[in-house]
């Protein structure tokens, strides 16, 4: 969760290891609750793959929702995410495990809202401000922003209480894949940055160094950045992205200011919790355990934010009905067994309570208004 400070301005580090302020408010957010989109964990599936790592068999010893297989949009816990990685990756360099799953990212990873906002902008300039305002529904730990530098502008990205985790190398470099892909919507291709630095202090590889060899590569800084001519991003840009009519969704409707809303505590749980609801009933302690967190703590967190476990889990089952059955192919049975009740009967009665209606009326409804 975002918890708001006090408006104020402290002093912080720059990659360059100069002081600069800044604003707390905008962009040093404490997350009680570190969550991301699955679809950034299927880029690591498929390198796992190439190198002989059964995904299926590691994701169903793991405390991870396997089902995440399927479904890129669900949000899973960023901590277990990278502990899950680190151990599945074997003996390869986690710096070399990091750039080869990014190597697989493209603009068309994103959600499609996310998308169709960095689409519409006109300038890369543009485009990396719509980066900084959604890149909350990606990554609730991540806050992206721009320092002037000179004639250059440092795009910077930092993941909130991660900055000592010793795997923080490996989401590094998907941040920095999304950056680069933004200044190569601009400047084209083969496109490096300048600089480039991480905060991992593991030494970038052969591997990397051959994939950017004029790049100046800074590890053990601060935060995670790359370096970018002001000209270049105030180049017009086109929607040139590689990505196809499906990826990029461009029906989807643009995304108002009020809908990037703050991460709060019971939303980031009721979005971790919906991937487990087809497991059954997740237990508080199956949640604390993928969470990281003791059941204690939990449950202090909830009862600070006034609510309780079942709420979270009876609202997460709601939501996922509510989408489930918008599709008329889905029998209702299907819906129930998605969102954790054994039988149809045990379903309908507390979607009722929840909604006033059945099932069946709400599909109806949904139809009858077009």
């Amino acid at each position: 969760m975002h918890v708001k400070t006090n408006e104020r301005i402290q002093k912080v580090t720059h990659c360059d290891g100069s002081l600069c302020p800044f604003n707390a408010n905008a962009s040093n957010k404490l997350m009680e609750i570190a969550i991301v989109r699955a679809a950034h964990l299927h880029l690591y599936f498929e390198e796992l793959k190439e190198i002989g790592v059964s995904v299926e068999s590691e994701l169903a010893r793991s405390r991870l929702p396997h089902w995440t297989l399927d479904d890129p949009d669900a949000y899973v816990s960023f901590a277990l995410c990278l502990e899950w990685l680190a151990g599945c990756s074997r003996d390869f360099e986690l710096m070399d495990f990091g750039f080869l799953s990014a190597r697989r990212a493209t603009l068309g990873s994103l959600s499609p809202p996310f998308l169709r906002a960095i689409l519409d902008a006109p300038t890369g300039f543009a485009r990396f401000n719509a980066f900084l305002r959604c890149a909350s529904l990606e990554d609730n730990v991540l806050s992206i922003r721009m320092q002037p530098e000179g004639d250059q502008v440092r795009v910077i990205s930092t993941m909130e209480g991660f900055q000592n985790n010793p795997f923080i190398g490996l989401a590094e470099w998907v941040d920095l894949q999304a950056m680069i892909s933004i200044v190569r919507s601009v400047a084209g291709p083969r496109w490096c940055p300048q600089e480039m630095t991480f905060v991992s202090r593991q030494r970038p590889t052969p591997i990397v160094h051959e994939a950017f060899p004029n790049t100046r590569i800074l590890v053990g800084k601060p935060c995670t950045s790359i370096l970018v001519s002001k000209d270049l991003l105030a180049r017009p840009c086109t929607r040139d992205f590689s990505v196809t009519a499906d990826d990029a969704n461009l029906q989807t409707r643009a995304i108002p200011d009020e809908d990037i809303a703050e991460w709060n505590f019971a939303k980031a749980l009721r979005e971790v919790v919906r991937p487990y609801l087809p497991g059954g009933y997740p237990a508080l302690r199956e949640m604390a355990e993928a969470l990281q967190m003791s059941e204690r703590t939990l449950q202090r967190r909830l009862q600070h934010s006034g609510r309780s476990y079942s709420d979270i889990v009876q609202e997460a089952r709601f939501d996922l009905a509510r989408a489930l059955l918008v599709d008329p192919s889905t029998r209702i049975i299907d819906v129930a067994l998605a969102v954790g009740y054994e039988n149809q009967q045990h379903f309908s009665r507390a979607f009722r309570r929840i909604a006033g209606v059945s099932p069946t009326g709400f599909r109806k409804s949904i139809f009858e208004m077009g």
